[in-house]
């Protein structure tokens, strides 16, 4: 037996040096070469948990969702008592945008370890990431209870506060974090973020710099210095500040974008073409920087190429929804849709981070709950199915458009209810691939009112990034039963409306999705 066990220890020991060689390299971001030797530990011990956890996790960070989960379904056959496994799926999941999948894995992961704060806190965001924000509030608070040393969950914390419109907890948070740890740029960059949701730029402008003198690595501190920077009418500080974001992180969309859209209000047309090119060629289709460029070009005097990004006439789809099958009617399957998005749980009056004033707005719709999501969700799959041959067959396979387009894709929805007095402010969805939104309820008169109040307007960007010419502008009515489909990277607004009773709408985002196996 002493034998046996001599040998055994002995045979352990290349595993050991193999995994550690395999981590050092990871750490050091040589992921080929930990691929290799991960891929050695597994020929060694076929069902070592570590090497198969720690290569699924490699996997994810190489790109390659699929062979993610397939290692990380292995790790959790082997320990299902284990939520380890259960979390890092639920991470692959999430990077494939398969949220609601990712969502119930972290809620067993739970149910397997109650006191995980890692588990804890990717549900947080996630849930913070929805919309859902009070249960991401819960989340990070049950979090702190366990670790209430963790600076960036109380950064997290303190944002999802701000989101939910609790402005003034948040505030104190950032205080009492912001002096806690001594001025630790974490804590400096989430007191900035939570001052600029709340418009008050100039302090927030302060906390930011501060920020990022510290940490000059931190992209989105100065992201959210040059928005700081823009509202006091301060440009050409705007345009530095993203210049440091960019150069700092090329791939960061949101501050190339704000960029080209910074240099295009300074008259530099050339640079902010230039640059959305350059990204572009790397990036094709991303829709931040394809909305940037179609307002250079405007500004630049190209407004056919301009029109060929938006191009209403043929990117816009209008369709009135015949009823779905198992409703008495186009008008029980509204009633059915406004009923789900008055009583949703996260429903949220004048939401800080969204463009809804005067309303309400969801978290996003989990669209298997009640029969007519579902119908919904089949509704809008057969008509982007439609919209796509059609916009192929017109010659539109190699627009931008296209570019992020996909086999297969999945629905991102979320309710909005306006009341007399509410619009939406001008906005786009930097997420998806196409946009639209769907009508369930309107006022009385709203719909036959020729005024304008309460219609769906298109071309027109938030003040700040409209340059020096104004771009086209058109405005669609909105009614019972219709549906406007079109490219995320359109700059939209809902119009202020004065008629008595309640406008619910349902917005959505096409979202194309890698091909998963699932669990």
């Amino acid at each position: 037996m002493a034998n046996n066990n001599s040998v055994d220890n002995d045979a352990r020991v290349p595993l050991r040096d193999v995994l550690t060689a395999a981590m050092e390299a990871h750490r050091a971001g040589d992921l080929y070469e930990a691929d290799l030797l991960y891929r050695e530990a597994l020929v060694l011990e076929p069902d070592n948990l570590q090497a198969l956890r720690l290569r699924g996790i490699l996997a994810r960070e190489r790109g390659d969702l699929d062979q993610s989960l397939t290692l990380l379904q292995r790790a959790h056959a082997i320990a299902p008592a284990d939520a380890g496994p259960l979390d890092e799926i639920a991470l692959t999941q999430m990077a494939a945008g398969r949220l609601q999948a990712g969502e119930q894995n972290l809620r067993q992961a739970l149910t397997l370890d109650p006191r995980s704060v890692k588990t804890l806190v990717n549900l947080g965001a996630l849930l913070q990431h929805r919309g859902h924000l009070q249960a991401s509030i819960d989340c990070y608070r049950r979090a702190l209870d366990l670790d209430p040393d963790d600076l960036q969950l109380h950064c997290n914390l303190a944002k999802a506060l701000a989101d939910a419109g609790q402005t003034e907890e948040a505030l104190t948070m950032t205080t009492s974090i912001v002096e806690s740890s001594g001025g630790h740029p974490w804590a400096l960059a989430a007191r900035g973020a939570v001052l600029a949701d709340g418009r008050q730029y100039a302090e927030a402008r302060s906390v930011l710099e501060q920020a990022g003198n510290l940490n000059p690595d931190d992209d989105m501190a100065l992201v959210n210095l040059a928005l700081c920077c823009y509202e006091l009418g301060d440009t050409r500080a705007a345009a530095a500040a993203l210049r440091r974001a960019v150069a700092t992180n090329p791939f960061n969309a949101r501050a190339v974008a704000d960029l080209a859209n910074c240099l295009t209000a300074l008259d530099d047309t050339t640079s902010a073409l230039q640059l959305c090119d350059e990204f572009l060629q790397q990036h094709p289709g991303e829709r931040l920087v394809v909305a940037a460029q179609a307002l250079a070009l405007i500004n630049a005097g190209q407004i056919a190429l301009a029109r060929a990004l938006t191009d209403f006439d043929t990117l816009i789809k209008v369709i009135d929804v015949p009823c779905p099958l198992g409703f008495d009617g186009i008008a029980a399957f509204n009633a059915a849709l406004a009923r789900s998005v008055s009583r949703e749980e996260s429903l949220l009056e004048d939401p800080v981070s969204k463009s809804t004033r005067g309303g309400a707005q969801t978290g996003e719709l989990d669209l298997q709950r009640a029969e007519c999501l579902v119908a919904f969700e089949a509704t809008v799959h057969r008509i982007v199915t439609t919209a796509t041959a059609d916009w192929r067959a017109a010659g539109l396979q190699n627009h931008p458009l296209m570019a992020p387009a996909a086999d297969s894709w999945y629905l991102r929805a979320w309710g909005t209810v306006l009341r007399a007095g509410g619009r939406q402010t001008p906005h786009m969805h930097p997420l998806g691939w196409l946009s639209g939104v769907y009508y369930a309820q309107l006022p009385d008169g709203l719909a036959a009112s020729d005024s304008g109040e309460g219609w769906l307007e298109f071309g027109r960007p938030p003040e700040r990034f409209s340059g020096h010419a104004l771009p086209a502008v058109k405005r669609f009515a909105p009614a019972e039963g219709r549906l406007l489909l079109f490219p995320s990277w359109f700059w939209h607004q809902t119009l202020p409306f004065q008629a008595n009773g309640e406008r619910i709408s349902i917005a959505f985002d096409v979202m194309p999705q890698a091909a998963l196996r699932l669990l």
